[in-house]
Formats: structure tokens, C-alpha cells, sequence
């Protein structure tokens, strides 16, 4: 009787164990390499909660001849895949690239990066569909087939900041702050660009929206190298997409070293020269962002300078603000 009931417990609990879910983990993305052996495949499945047993894994790759089929590729594993999911998965391979699109980054450099990880996807193509949604491409990490188009990649860059923004930006919240959707997207867009620390960023929001609701120049140096850029490889009257890929590879499109000319040249995006906000974003920012802008302070500054450092000083006067350029830039 042992001999009969022992193996047969064994193998449903073998059954069992192979479409049992992995406990508590979500929807994730695996990586698994050229010459990756099962062992290691099997260790950082189970490491990332992925599994339930890195041996079971093992022993039903191997018990099954399945061990030596495994394709390399980037997979998307669904909450809730057993064991028996996986090793399925696996052995089909994947042709998904991943992609990343980073906070602060314009249309163009968006269409950049698309380009030269997509073999379909053409630059200009990609510029035309994304500049008028410039602000509303969410940055994060995308992963798509390799033959994805340029319309594709848009809808769901869009379709993510719809998402992820759901809720967060209200009606009551932009009465009681006095701005519209639009302002706040792009005063985020330009946040984004101004400060990197999540702390100084509600402090910077709040003292370009007092200049702004005080009909002064907002005066941010974001929005010059936004204009310059443009101006530097296109003429102001040519049209918008001047650039092309060759061009477009090589270019800074946030320059540093603006000129007194460049710095009084009269773009709408300059607010270095125009009182007002750019008509548009003039990047694409983070929920942090948008969040600094929504829950901006009031504080007694009214200038501030971002050092070599990463750290932002601040002044209320503009002797004091002179005193914190002298010091604090090079």
C-alpha cells in the first residue's frame, strides 16, 4: 500500500504544485538572457516572488525535456501564472523591445529614442504625431513589439498619462489654485525641467505661478532653451518640423551656453522675453511634477538658482538672488 499511495500523493502533489499561483506576486516583466541556464533562470524567478519553487520549476523543465527550449526575450508575466504558465510561455520566446522615455523629455527627443530603437519607426512621422500631445506622454518604461508603429506607441504613451493622471487632476483642485488643466501640465513640464528634488519643487511651482498670476515675466530658463534649440538648426519662419533625423541625433536640444541674442529672442515659449506662459508644455513631466504644481506653496521667495550640485537656493530680493549667482554658479 505505501508503495502505491506514497507516488501517487507525490505526483498530485507535483499536479497540484504546477498550477498553484505564485503567492501575492502582480503583473511583472522578466528578462531572460542568451545562455542563461534554467538554474539561474529558476533562482531569480523564485527570488522575484515569481514562482513558489525554483526546484519544482526546475524539475518539471528538465522532467519534460523543456529545459534546452527555453528563448531568450523580455516576457510580460501576468498576476496570478502558475509554473505550468511559465514553462508554456518560455518556450515560444518573444520578440517585445523595452523601452524608456524619460521625465523632462520633449517631442523631439521622445521621436529620437523611437527611432533609433525601432527599425519601422520613422522620426519625422513620430515627431508630427507627438508634438501636439507634448505634456500628455507619460515617461516611464514601455514594452512593445518590434514592429510597432509610431501611431501605436503615441496611443499608449497617451493612454498612460490618462491613467495615471485619473483622478489626480480635478476641477475643485485647479478652482482653488486658479489654474486650468492646460496651466498646470505645462507649469509641470517646466517644473520638471527647473529642479530635480521632489522637495523643491512645490517651492519653485509656487514662485512661477505668483510671477505668473502677477502678470510678470515667469522668467524660467527652461522654456529659453526649449526656444533655442528650435532656433538653433531651424529658421524661425521655416516650418515646424524642421530638423531632420541625421540632425535630430546629435542635437542638444536643451542648450546651455544660450547667448544675450538668443535669451531676447521673441518666441512665444520665452519666457525669458514674453510675459505669460508657452501656448503648450514644453515637456513631458512626472506625476511629481504635476503634483508640485497642484500643491505649490506659498513662500516669501521670489527668485531662485539651481548650482552645479543639483541644489536649489532661494532669495527674496534680487541683491540677494545676485549674491546667490555670484557664489553659487560658475
Amino acid at each position: 500500500m505505501v508503495l502505491v499511495v506514497v507516488p501517487l500523493v507525490s505526483f498530485m502533489y507535483y499536479k497540484a504544485a504546477l498550477t498553484r499561483p505564485a503567492q501575492g506576486h502582480k503583473e511583472a516583466s522578466f528578462e531572460i538572457f542568451d545562455g542563461e541556464s534554467v538554474s539561474s533562470i529558476a533562482d531569480r524567478l523564485y527570488e522575484g516572488a515569481l514562482i513558489n519553487s525554483s526546484f519544482l520549476f526546475k524539475a518539471h523543465l528538465v522532467s519534460q525535456g523543456l529545459h534546452t527550449q527555453i528563448q531568450a526575450g523580455i516576457y510580460r508575466i501576468s498576476a496570478g501564472s502558475t509554473i505550468d504558465d511559465l514553462s508554456e510561455l518560455f518556450l515560444h520566446g518573444t520578440n517585445d523591445i523595452a523601452i524608456t522615455f524619460l521625465e523632462g523629455w520633449r517631442a523631439e527627443e521622445y521621436a529620437r529614442h523611437a527611432a533609433a530603437s525601432f527599425k519601422k519607426v520613422d522620426y519625422q512621422d513620430f515627431l508630427a504625431l507627438s508634438r501636439e500631445k507634448e505634456g500628455y506622454l507619460f515617461p516611464d518604461t514601455y514594452f512593445f513589439k518590434i514592429d510597432t508603429s509610431e501611431e501605436k506607441i503615441v496611443e499608449v504613451l497617451k493612454e498612460t498619462f490618462e491613467e495615471k493622471t485619473s483622478g489626480l487632476i480635478r476641477q475643485k483642485d485647479l478652482d482653488v489654485i486658479g489654474l486650468t488643466e492646460l496651466e498646470v501640465i505645462t507649469f509641470a513640464s517646466i517644473v520638471e525641467r527647473e529642479v530635480f528634488d521632489e522637495n523643491d519643487r512645490p517651492v519653485v511651482a509656487g514662485i512661477l505661478i505668483d510671477r505668473f498670476k502677477n502678470g510678470e515675466l515667469i522668467g524660467a530658463d527652461a522654456t529659453t532653451q526649449y526656444a533655442t534649440a528650435h532656433l538653433r538648426i531651424c529658421n524661425p519662419i521655416a516650418a515646424v518640423l524642421c530638423p531632420t533625423a541625421e540632425e535630430a541625433a546629435v542635437l542638444d536640444w536643451w542648450p546651455a551656453d544660450i547667448t544675450l541674442d538668443e535669451l531676447n529672442w521673441d518666441s512665444p515659449y520665452n519666457t525669458r522675453k514674453n510675459v505669460g506662459l508657452p501656448p503648450k508644455p514644453i515637456s513631458n513631466p512626472s506625476i511629481s511634477a504635476i503634483e508640485s504644481v497642484l500643491n505649490y506653496q506659498e513662500t516669501p521667495y521670489n527668485f531662485y538658482l539651481t548650482d552645479d550640485n543639483g541644489i536649489t537656493h532661494y532669495a527674496v530680493t534680487l541683491d540677494e538672488h545676485n549674491e546667490n549667482v555670484a557664489r553659487h554658479l560658475r
